[in-house]
């Protein structure tokens, strides 16, 4: 096993873990779909949330090509960050009941305050790793973007305002796919 490989497989289990979770709920919220109140902005979270998830664990590659030594500190970092990925994901949506309606409106709001926390301290901290792990300078755009939309998330945690939180999932939602579109990331293949 190469160092890198025992460095991540922690990593790619909480990710593993993480998608794991939100396709089950989305299935088994599928199963009793006539029970289901739907909203379109609960829905786009899903879709973030899957898109930040899947983009997070493309890149940890880059530690693959980048990185000589660790510290545990940064490793610390990067599991904080991943771990507030799954954190994330597991308030996005409700579990699925036995019985009566699920709103997820309601339930959107009833989680804001944790979901969007979380989502603040996953971005902070995706400073930190930018910042100890991938080298990215102190003032630059993959550490000064996170800390911007972190705020962002503040203000979401904070307020209830149903325009804001519209906004929010939008800029969210488009920004990761920027992210995305923009990723250079190539992974060769040695045989």
């Amino acid at each position: 096993m190469s160092p890198f490989e025992f460095i991540t497989i922690f990593c790619s289990l909480i990710l593993g873990l993480s998608l794991t979770h939100i396709f089950r709920a989305v299935s088994d919220l599928y199963e009793i779909r006539e029970r289901v109140k739907m909203y379109w902005l609960n829905s786009l979270w899903v879709v973030t949330v899957i898109m930040w998830a899947i983009h997070t664990w493309w890149g940890l590659w880059n530690l693959s090509i980048d990185m000589d030594s660790w510290h545990y500190s940064q490793y610390w970092f990067l599991v904080m960050n991943l771990s507030s990925i799954y954190f994330f994901t597991t308030l996005v949506l409700p579990k699925a009941t036995d019985e009566g309606e699920i709103d997820l409106e309601k339930h959107y709001f009833s989680v804001r305050k944790a979901f969007f926390s979380i989502v603040a301290f996953s971005l902070f901290t995706s400073v930190a790793v930018n910042y100890s792990l991938f080298g990215e300078p102190l003032i630059g755009p993959m550490t000064i973007l996170p800390s911007i939309v972190g705020c962002t998330a503040i203000g979401a945690a904070l307020t209830d305002s149903i325009t804001y939180h519209k906004a929010i999932g939008i800029f969210m939602f488009v920004i990761y796919i920027v992210f995305q579109l923009t990723d250079n990331t190539v992974i060769h293949f040695i045989s």
